[in-house]
């Protein structure tokens, strides 16, 4: 269950000047202005994807265009709708990811514009195209038959009907005739700045973070930066750091370049969910100032993960989150995921090993892998159970499923006291379509854990109960 991924989650866009708002469910969006020339447009959907129109002299910005030409037909009818015209100069992509990028299809006219790193991996995702597809309408489906099941008044039906609409778009848009994925035309590889008459962007490579093709976009005249997905929300906790290889430096350095100048930034757009304050970002890019050195320190002293985790606790660290309401338990989740990451670039993690062999020859040579590994017992090897979890839920993404089975199989062999391994690998199980086994996955996770909600709500949908009684 706990992964890097996009739940559904009700924050509000905070900390903006609202000057006009509008929501539409039939668009399924809603609009809100930082200003007269800065809008942001939020997917009323599972992912609250956040869509950026910026109002220049040269013409209409659209930063990350959203899933589908399905939804980038939305958001033109949104920003037609709000400011009377729809014709696009630039789009923007802040990273490769499909999901904020297919959309470019709708909007010809414009220049793309993206990381040279982004072109290459939509190049090579446009193969999962089909695949990508079934597996959505599928989404469709399942979303759609638990709707059949709730009180159409309730709360539940409401979040289910969106969450249906939501993936029928997708699918809808992904099945469409003559669909193909449009790379960036215009990339860069560090910095590139678009002149716009009243307005310049200032693109940055943030480097791998979130992605391998992660851009900062500055706007100075409206002391405003984007940083597309690099923090991932789940609730108020920003994960960051989801890819195997990591460039802290580079974070560092580019926030610190618009966070260290002057006008100052004030407003900071994420990828997904909520606008950040200054102050928000100034607090995580010193919590990975100071988690990053301590990483190097210990591995300068030779000190295993388990002796770093217990001798950096987080003290004085975070404190808006603190008073955002995490818990001591949810912080210190966060922390081990996050110092994990970056422990991963000072030595070798078995799960990106493993991640490997699956590339190269699925689950059979994923789990060949594993057993190498186990067997070499070398000391600058981690095995660690969030890092089998995200990349068996990588696999999952990819609609790779059996792959997957495999990856959260090792996972439960690994670690078989913990109770989320076998949630993730029910889960993986019920995606495939075998009831009977997810059931007794999850079983076994709420046996370990009764306060796992999410294994009886899954359990709920499949029909069965927490036991077998």
């Amino acid at each position: 269950m706990h992964r890097i991924a996009v739940l559904v989650l009700g924050v509000c866009l905070a900390a903006i000047s609202v000057l006009a708002a509008a929501a539409d469910e039939a668009l399924a969006v809603r609009i809100a202005r930082l200003s007269d020339r800065v809008l942001v447009l939020k997917e009323l959907s599972p992912w609250e994807s956040n869509h950026v129109v910026i109002v220049s002299d040269a013409g209409l910005v659209l930063v990350d265009p959203g899933h589908t030409a399905v939804m980038g037909r939305l958001i033109r009818e949104a920003v037609g709708r709000e400011l009377g015209r729809d014709r696009f100069a630039y789009v923007i992509d802040t990273h490769d990811h499909w999901g904020h990028t297919w959309g470019t299809a709708a909007f010809p006219e414009a220049l793309v514009v993206g990381h040279e790193n982004a072109r290459r991996s939509m190049v090579t995702d446009a193969a999962n195209l089909e695949r990508r597809a079934a597996y959505m309408r599928g989404q469709a489906d399942l979303a759609a038959a638990r709707l059949a099941g709730l009180d159409p008044a309730s709360e539940e039906a409401r979040a289910a009907r969106q969450e249906r609409d939501h993936f029928e778009r997708i699918a809808t848009g992904l099945a469409e005739t003559g669909f193909a994925v449009q790379p960036p035309q215009l990339t860069f590889t560090d910095h590139l700045r678009l002149g716009l008459g009243d307005l310049s962007l200032e693109l940055s490579y943030l480097g791998r973070g979130h992605s391998d093709s992660d851009i900062t976009i500055l706007i100075p005249e409206e002391r405003v930066a984007l940083i597309g997905c690099f923090f991932l929300e789940q609730g108020p906790l920003p994960y960051f750091g989801n890819q195997p290889v990591l460039d802290p430096d580079r974070w560092l350095a580019t926030f610190g370049g618009f966070l260290d100048r002057e006008p100052a930034v004030e407003q900071v757009i994420l990828g997904q969910h909520t606008v950040w304050t200054r102050e928000r970002l100034e607090e995580m890019r010193d919590y990975i100032a100071w988690l990053w050195a301590e990483v190097q320190a210990f591995d300068a002293q030779g000190v295993a993960l388990e002796t770093a985790v217990a001798r950096l606790p987080i003290t004085t660290q975070l404190v808006g989150l603190r008073q955002s309401g995490v818990s001591d338990e949810q912080l210190a989740t966060f922390h081990r995921t996050e110092l994990t990451a970056l422990w991963r670039q000072v030595k070798e993690s078995a799960a990106a090993e493993v991640g490997r062999a699956a590339d190269q020859g699925g689950g059979a040579a994923a789990v060949a892998r594993f057993r190498e590994l186990v067997a070499d017992d070398d000391p600058d090897l981690f095995f660690d159970e969030n890092e089998f979890n995200l990349l068996g839920y990588r696999l999952l993404g990819e609609s790779r499923v059996d792959d997957a089975i495999a990856v959260f199989g090792l996972n439960v062999e690994r670690f078989p006291g913990s109770w989320n391994v076998y949630d993730s690998l029910g889960e993986a199980y019920a995606v495939k379509g075998d009831r009977e086994r997810a059931v007794e996955l999850y079983r076994r996770s709420l046996e370990l854990n009764p306060g796992n909600t999410n294994g009886v709500q899954a359990l709920e949908r499949l029909g069965a109960g927490a036991t077998g009684d």
